[in-house]
């Protein structure tokens, strides 16, 4: 602090780089505190190959660092050569581990006239970036009256998360994933709300970022699951039986009794778990990530069927994907942007779904808003979909007509009446409608 005081009293440009690597925690629970140390290392002679005569580089705590850059002449371009730097592989106890890293940057004098509001910044951005997904770099802001309202709002908010599961605040839309072709639904996702005491209904991006950092996202998660199982009783006594699916945070399926738990709730009363698919972001479940993968295993085993969801999003490493039991993937909506207009972005994403077909996975396009693009996906063959133009998020009640009216949601006589899954490959072989053409 006293040499960012020092270099802001001399008025001098420069860049604040604040650094935080990503799933750290895992390496040291994995292969030991000694590994880990080993790790931070590396990481930090990594760094210390792009640090100029003038600048300075200190470890702040933990597996946090910050460098102070000199009159770097590209701030952005430095963020990004540390970012490769410290992903790169690395040998440790045998094993070759990869850590990505979140990187907030703040900028003297743009982003903070004082070493604290620097230091605040790109503290800030940094959470930001790791908010975005991990892995990402993030600028900071000058920190106006607004922005520390904000991060107050911010604060508050936080500290109530524990009253959304205790106080039952916490609602379940249903959002229907479609047959492009005649309209009729072949599965649910459920999503998550908070129906705030104060603020009203808040929507994922406004709480779930929070509770990734408490830890309460695992308390949500086990809500979610309860919830529905529930809603599947309640569909049960209609002789409605919908596939649904909804999505769980890498922290609850990196917990030791994650699988047990969650396997417990979805089987609570009786009810079979071959209608369920449980939804693993691609970014993660792509990761070199030993728990992640035996979590997803271990739902294969069960019955489960398991789906990336967001896949394009990040990587989409197709070498690690072979080794995820996944039936469903789910294409990002970035897919969707410019499709029809757009030439170019037509032709990825038919060149994505041909490759999809063939590695013999089924499919869901998500983000369809307009006609056009459902017209398109039509002649691709394209069966399922979802997306506002399809159905918006509703509660389970308004969707009662809709699910009466599609045959592959009512109750079946015989859990053996399946669809023929023999030219599938072996992570494939689940109890659940083909989705794909």
């Amino acid at each position: 602090m006293a040499h960012l005081d020092h270099v802001v009293g001399e008025r001098r440009r420069f860049t604040v780089l604040y650094v935080d690597l990503d799933d750290f925690k895992l390496v040291n629970d994995t292969l030991g505190h000694s590994a880990g140390d080993d790790l931070l290392r590396h990481v930090a002679a990594a760094m210390r190959t792009l640090v100029g005569p003038e600048d300075l580089l200190a470890r702040q705590g933990g597996d946090e660092f910050v460098l102070i850059a000199m009159d770097p002449p590209d701030a952005d371009r430095l963020a990004e050569r540390l970012l490769s730097a410290i992903t790169q592989p690395v040998s440790l106890r045998g094993l070759t581990v990869r850590v990505g890293a979140s990187i907030g940057v703040a900028c003297c004098p743009n982003d903070g006239s004082d070493a604290s509001a620097l230091i605040e910044n790109a503290d800030a951005a940094m959470y930001d970036a790791k908010g975005s997904g991990r892995n990402q770099i993030r600028r900071g802001r000058p920190l106006h009256t607004r922005d520390r309202d904000r991060d107050r709002a911010a604060l508050e908010l936080t500290a109530t998360l524990p009253q959304a599961v205790a106080h039952d605040e916490l609602v379940l839309p249903w959002q229907p994933l479609v047959d492009v072709a005649d309209l009729s639904i072949v599965g649910l996702e459920a999503l998550v709300r908070w129906n705030h005491p104060e603020r009203g209904l808040l929507y994922p991006g406004a709480f779930i970022p929070f509770a990734e950092r408490t830890g309460m996202i695992t308390a949500i998660d086990a809500w979610v699951a309860s919830a529905v199982t529930r809603q599947r009783h309640a569909w049960h006594t209609q002789g409605l039986d919908p596939y649904v699916g909804f999505n769980l945070a890498p922290q609850y399926a990196r917990h030791p009794d994650a699988l047990e738990s969650l396997l417990v709730r979805l089987s609570h009363g009786g009810l079979g778990l071959d209608h369920i698919t449980v939804e693993l972001t691609e970014s993660e479940a792509l990761r070199e990530d030993r728990r992640l993968l035996e979590f997803a295993h271990g739902l294969h085993k069960a019955g489960i069927t398991v789906s990336l969801d967001d896949f394009g999003r990040a990587y989409s490493s197709l070498n690690r994907l072979r080794e995820v039991p996944a039936r469903w993937i789910k294409l990002d909506r970035a897919f969707l942007e410019g499709v029809p207009e757009n030439d170019v972005a037509t032709e990825v994403l038919t060149a994505i779904i041909d490759l999809l077909r063939a590695l013999r996975y089924d499919f869901i396009i998500e983000g369809v808003e307009r006609e056009p693009q459902r017209q398109l996906l039509s002649r691709l063959g394209v069966r399922v979909a979802q997306g506002f133009l399809l159905g918006r998020p509703v509660p389970a009640d308004d969707l009662h007509d809709r699910l009466r009216q599609s045959p592959v949601c009512h109750r079946t006589p015989s859990p053996e009446t399946t669809d023929d899954q023999t030219d599938r490959p072996d992570h494939a072989h689940q109890a659940v409608p083909a989705l794909a053409s």
